[in-house]
């Protein structure tokens, strides 16, 4: 009974205390696999010993990058991963929205997304902590984010870059139309 394995843990990784776990465990499991089923009962590990589930990542940059700066990029955004320094490492977009962070001042990230078949790109919006700056290039032109008449059906590289001498982090989202 899938009930008596999976209510217990969800109990037992909310709960603080050992004892309310293994309480709350056996009240639960006794309400919920009681009836006509002819299996004895599986025993269940309460998850006391479980450890936690890792944290999500904060940061585009691996243990052996400079410090952190930590991405305020909401659930169902992509992030940027390094290395993606160069128009050859960009990052795909997989989503219409796009989160990063520029580690120094001289970091660049590239990102890369593509139009689907039929479209154009409509808009292209940034949220932007620091002075970060964006280039958008469409087979070999480059066209800045108000440019909406110049956006064509394509492949685009974006370019993020500080315009300052401190650390950034920005978030583009991109539209597209018939």
């Amino acid at each position: 009974m899938r009930l008596c394995l999976s209510a217990p843990r969800r109990l037992a990784r909310a709960a603080t205390g050992a004892a309310l776990c293994l309480a709350a465990t056996t009240a639960i499991s006794l309400f919920a696999c009681g009836g006509s089923d002819d299996a004895p009962p599986e025993e269940v590990d309460a998850g006391v010993d479980a450890p936690p589930p890792p944290p999500p990542p904060t940061s585009s940059r691996d243990a052996t990058g400079p410090a952190e700066i930590p991405i305020d990029c909401p659930i169902g955004n992509d992030v940027e991963r390094e290395p993606n320094d160069t128009p050859a490492q960009a990052s795909p977009l997989t989503q219409t929205s796009f989160c990063g962070v520029l580690d120094t001042k001289d970091d660049v990230d590239y990102s890369t997304f593509e139009t689907p078949p039929g479209k154009k790109l409509r808009f292209f919006q940034a949220i932007v902590k620091g002075k970060v700056d964006f280039e958008l290039t469409s087979g070999g032109k480059t066209v800045g984010p108000a440019d909406t008449d110049q956006f064509v059906e394509g492949t685009y590289v974006v370019k993020a870059f500080t315009k300052g001498t401190e650390p950034g982090a920005y978030r583009y989202m991109i539209r597209f139309e018939d």
